[in-house]
C-alpha cells in the first residue's frame, strides 16, 4: 500500500474529512435540501412544504448541514434563514479533487461537476 493511504498521514487525514463530508450528504433528504438552497436562501417552511417532509424533519437535516458547516443559518426575528457555504463547497470541490480525481486543474474538475452532479 502507497504511503499515501496510511492511517495518520496528511494524506489519510484528507481521506477521512472527505468521508465525512461524503457521509453527511449522502442522505436523500439533506441532497434535496441543497438543491432546493442552491437556488438562494430559504426559511425552513419554504424548505419542508416544497419537499413535503415536516418541519421537524427539515429542521433536523439542517441543523445537521449547519453543523456541518454546509449551510450558514442566520435569524430574522422569529424566522431562521439557510443558504449553502459556497466557501465550504469550494473546498470540498478541490478536497474530492485532489483525493478522487487525482488533480484534475480546475476546467477540467468544474466540467466533471457540471456534467455529473448539476
Amino acid at each position: 500500500m502507497e504511503k499515501c493511504c496510511l492511517e495518520g498521514s496528511k494524506e489519510f487525514s484528507r481521506l477521512e474529512q472527505l468521508s465525512d463530508y461524503l457521509k453527511i450528504i449522502a442522505d436523500t433528504n439533506r441532497l434535496q435540501i441543497l438543491c432546493l438552497l442552491k437556488k438562494g436562501e430559504r426559511c425552513v417552511c419554504n424548505i419542508h412544504e416544497p419537499l413535503g417532509m415536516p418541519q421537524n424533519l427539515a429542521s433536523h437535516h439542517l441543523k445537521i448541514l449547519r453543523d456541518a458547516g454546509l449551510v450558514i443559518s442566520r435569524r430574522e426575528g422569529k424566522w431562521v434563514h439557510y443558504r449553502i457555504d459556497v466557501e465550504k463547497f469550494d473546498y470540498l470541490t478541490s478536497l474530492y479533487n485532489e483525493v478522487i480525481l487525482g488533480g484534475l486543474d480546475e476546467e477540467q474538475s468544474t466540467e466533471f461537476f457540471k456534467n455529473n452532479l448539476g
